[in-house]
């Protein structure tokens, strides 16, 4: 598949995967779910490299190691933990519309670190997304304050973190490749929370058989497919470009949280999702235009 497909096609997965890990926090403890996704996605993958009979490159490993702690700690950890923890406080249906607001920060980043111009164009399209993500969010032009602020603000401060790994991961998985990069972060970053699931052990947050589904199925859906499709579509498209595609994902997340989830959207959010649906055609077309 090519680069641009797999962009488009990590939202997608990545959005179901939310509302499925939205209710596995909520009935499991967060720290076992933040571990347990880790390594259940690191077991997928590596059965996935054995199949294939590729083995880890320890020299690239140790090679590219600086890349690859920052790669740990942005995603792998802060990132995942800041999200996990909000995800109890909010819901999943509004996390997949939050993290739209990804594209922001990693121009953000990209004009911090590497002075990149972003044309005029361009940035039109990205304020587009969030505004139709805001539309789909809220169904208004602004945010209503809730008891679930706190959540929210937890889960856009871990966008943040997101959008600053694109820089440590467009370099490592040119050297690793998608999977293996995924593999050994989703493994390291388990074996980070391990002992805080175990220091918080509370058998009312392990016992919960429906939890442990949702959760295998989130791993699955999100750490071995979406994750390793985003590593992928690194190789060949820009950062700011596989992130302003994720916006595609609450077309997707939305109507699976609707009809799984008894979740609901207004007219105003629905002209939200075409708002996103229109912009990021445009932003796909002018990739195309660049080959």
């Amino acid at each position: 598949m090519s680069g641009l497909t797999l962009a488009i096609l990590s939202p997608f997965l990545s959005s179901i995967a939310t509302i499925f890990y939205g209710e596995a926090v909520r009935l499991l403890n967060p720290f076992v779910a933040l571990t347990f996704e880790s390594f259940i996605g690191a077991i997928f993958i590596f059965l996935i490299l054995i199949v294939r009979h590729q083995k880890i490159d320890f020299s690239k490993i140790k090679t590219h190691k600086k890349d690859l702690i920052l790669l740990i700690l942005t995603r792998g950890i802060i990132g995942n933990l800041l999200i996990t923890i909000g995800l109890t406080l909010s819901t999943g249906i509004k996390a997949i519309f939050f993290t739209k607001a990804e594209p922001y920060f990693v121009i953000f980043w990209f004009w911090i670190f590497t002075r990149e111009k972003i044309e005029k164009k361009h940035l039109f399209l990205l304020f587009m997304h969030i505004l139709g993500a805001i539309l789909l969010s809220s169904g208004s032009l602004g945010f209503s304050f809730s008891s679930g602020q706190i959540g929210d603000f937890l889960i856009i401060a871990a966008v943040v973190f997101y959008a600053l790994s694109y820089f440590p991961a467009s370099k490592v998985v040119n050297h690793l490749g998608a999977l293996q990069t995924n593999a050994i972060t989703l493994f390291i970053s388990g074996f980070v929370f391990l002992p805080f699931a175990l220091l918080y052990y509370d058998p009312s947050g392990w016992s919960s058989h429906i939890g442990w589904i949702y959760l295998v199925v989130a791993a699955f859906t999100f750490n071995v497919l979406a994750l390793t499709f985003w590593f992928a579509s690194l190789k060949t498209i820009k950062g700011w470009m596989v992130s302003a595609l994720r916006a595609l994902g609450p077309l997707v997340g939305a109507p699976f949280a609707i009809i799984f989830f008894g979740e609901s959207l207004t007219p105003i959010q629905i002209a939200g999702g075409a708002v996103v649906l229109a912009t990021s055609f445009l932003i796909a077309r002018e990739h195309f235009k660049k080959k």
